[in-house]
């Protein structure tokens, strides 16, 4: 059997050969098993604190896209130049424009840090918006994407704040009026 993948333990004068993944697993277990102490329990409200590593409350965690989408129908008699170039502007208030194709009626912003955490924007937390004009322009789509990374893999969902304001304001430029 070699010593090959063994690791030298000295236990009370004595050496213990033990393969890596065997130790690893016995010391993760008594280290939890000796602490006493029982996993903290998140709170339904994730109240965003300095360095607290958290995403914002206004984040749902989602892969489904009704949910993360907001439909806004336009107003009779609009140009299609003139609600492409609404959609650009109320877009452009708060958002880099990254991609616009006025032919498909299509509006993209970039990936945007939106979270500041002690006056620093927190790059693991980015929001970006999707817009496109549906059904012969009558609707308008808005969808909002987000990703939050705080290990291998970000967690994927949307923002629901940023999503009503800008659904709310998209609606006032464009919206039918009541």
């Amino acid at each position: 059997m070699g010593s090959r993948g063994r690791l030298p333990i000295l236990i009370g004068g004595v050496y213990w050969g033990m393969r890596l993944p065997p130790l690893l697993l016995a010391s993760a277990l008594v280290a939890c098993a000796s602490s006493g102490k029982t996993a903290p329990v998140e709170s339904a409200a994730r109240a965003v604190t300095p360095g607290s590593g958290l995403a914002p409350a206004s984040f749902v965690r989602t892969t489904a896209d009704a949910p993360a989408m907001r439909s806004i129908d336009v107003r009779d008699g609009l140009s299609r130049q003139t609600a492409m170039r609404s959609l650009t502007d109320a877009l452009a208030q708060r958002y880099v424009v990254d991609v616009v194709d006025p032919r498909a009626g299509f509006a993209m912003t970039t990936w945007q840090a939106s979270l500041i955490r002690e006056g620093v924007p927190d790059p693991r937390y980015r929001t970006r918006f999707v817009a496109r004009f549906v059904d012969e322009w009558h609707a308008l789509q808005l969808r909002s994407e987000a990703r939050f990374t705080h290990g291998q893999e970000p967690d994927v969902g949307y923002d629901a704040a940023q999503l009503d304001s800008l659904a709310n304001d998209l609606r006032a430029k464009l919206g039918k009026k009541q």
